[in-house]
């Protein structure tokens, strides 16, 4: 009980602040709603009716009615509609929309839950089974930020019968949940059959489990600390740069493909499997030139050179290719000039190579396209469209790129806040020709 509460302790809050406790009126969640209100902390308790069990409603009653009689703050809601799907995962998207909403209310910053030592057991033995990632097979965390607040679970240190003995000897009011005692549910399966096994061998079974679950976490935020790193430097605007990808550690591969996918997928990242990152890396491996392959959700990942870009299939006739010295196109070239007498000319840009990151790039246009002007930024598409460009025409015009991304010209129509003019400090003179057109050097 000491960790408990010295966790609690150690957070960073005020006597004015209120925490939110997500309370199912079970005695897990009962003997935390004690032990912040002998801390002092002004509690609010969230608590959510599933309508699954006859007794739920009774147990909605009876907890708020505790409530009113302790002077602490409810806050309840019932699940009142037709459930389609995982039943599970449903109630568990409720539950934690409506503490979100809770915690918003009361400007809490912190929402407590219940989680004890032998859920994080039962976690992580079923990881195992089942197969996770590696910060799947960590089980959950002591502390975990979110987006909008922190969810604490202080009784990770806490076994269930040491909780149930604490209930008792406090007198403190509690429901059992008699669906926990049916095996028909995986989780319950190592609750009831494996973990007390375990306890016969080791009866501090959980103590071990916490050490290795934050030793997996300290490992888990290291690497995605470097991830994160590498996705901001080689994947800008859908692109990953292949040459430096090259040279990183199979892990670190793996798991900046993973992000970059989950950046895409969110909410539907389920889709992907291991098959799929494997397609990925024989793509990467190929010594096709271009190549692409489709992934769920028409989503398509393109080869070009060392690029390798993610995007929707709508967006497969694009191009991205590396610039030297010139391109030759059917329709269009673009080729490095030594000196020109043009002195103005969206048909020729001049550039500074301090200003800009190599190589140079040429693609077509992706939706979003901003261009950098010297009077502010514009979208590619209204300047298409003020060009006169046709709907068909516009995602065959080349776009030149620096290597992060930034547009610097839009040959023959724009060029970006980047072009040199004549008496200024320039290294770089491409210049573009449309075939066909007699003022190609206009």
């Amino acid at each position: 009980m000491n960790e408990v509460i010295e966790l609690i302790r150690n957070l960073d809050i005020y006597d004015r602040d209120y925490v939110v406790l997500a309370c199912s009126y079970g005695p897990d969640s009962m003997c935390l709603l004690d032990i912040l209100r002998k801390l002092n902390m002004n509690v609010i308790v969230a608590h959510v009716n599933h309508n699954y069990r006859k007794e739920s409603v009774t147990e909605y009653d009876d907890l708020e009615k505790y409530c009113n009689d302790n002077d602490l703050i409810f806050e309840g809601t019932s699940i009142n509609e037709e459930i389609v799907g995982n039943r599970e995962e449903f109630y568990r998207n409720f539950r934690y929309v409506f503490f979100s909403k809770v915690v918003k209310k009361y400007n809490a910053k912190y929402l407590f839950t219940a989680h004890h030592g032998d859920d994080l057991v039962e976690t992580i033995l079923m990881r195992l089974s089942r197969g996770s990632s590696f910060k799947g097979y960590g089980g959950f965390s002591k502390i975990t930020k979110t987006k909008d607040y922190i969810v604490v679970r202080p009784l990770i240190y806490l076994t269930k019968d040491e909780i149930m003995d604490y209930v008792e000897k406090n007198n403190i009011p509690y429901a059992l949940d008699y669906t926990n005692l049916e095996n028909i549910y995986t989780r319950n399966k190592y609750r009831n059959e494996v973990l007390p096994i375990l306890k016969k061998i080791n009866p501090l079974i959980h103590k071990k489990i916490i050490k290795f679950s934050d030793t997996l976490n300290e490992y888990n935020d290291y690497i995605e600390k470097e991830v994160d790193n590498l996705y901001s430097s080689l994947y800008l605007n859908n692109r990953l740069d292949l040459n430096e990808f090259m040279i990183l550690p199979n892990l670190l591969k793996k798991c900046l493909l993973k992000k970059i996918l989950f950046n895409i997928y969110g909410d539907n990242i389920s889709v992907i499997t291991d098959k799929h990152l494997d397609l990925i890396f024989e793509l990467i491996d190929s010594d096709k030139k271009n190549s692409f392959i489709n992934l769920p959700k028409n989503i398509e990942v393109n080869k070009y050179y060392n690029i390798l870009v993610f995007g929707n299939k709508k967006e497969s006739s694009h191009y991205d290719l590396i610039f030297n010295d010139k391109i030759l196109m059917d329709d269009w070239a673009l080729f490095e000039v030594d000196t020109t007498d043009i002195i103005k000319s969206n048909y020729l840009i001049r550039l500074n190579s301090k200003d800009i990151t190599l190589p140079l790039h040429v693609r077509n246009r992706l939706t979003g396209d901003k261009i950098i002007l010297k009077n502010g930024t514009k979208k590619v598409g209204e300047i298409l469209s003020e060009a006169k460009i046709s709907m068909n025409d516009r995602d065959k015009l080349p776009i030149m790129v620096d290597n992060r991304g930034n547009i610097l010209w839009i040959p023959g129509i724009k060029k970006s806040k980047f072009d040199k003019q004549i008496n200024e400090e320039y290294d770089i003179i491409i210049k573009y020709v449309k075939k066909g057109d007699k003022e190609d050097e206009k």
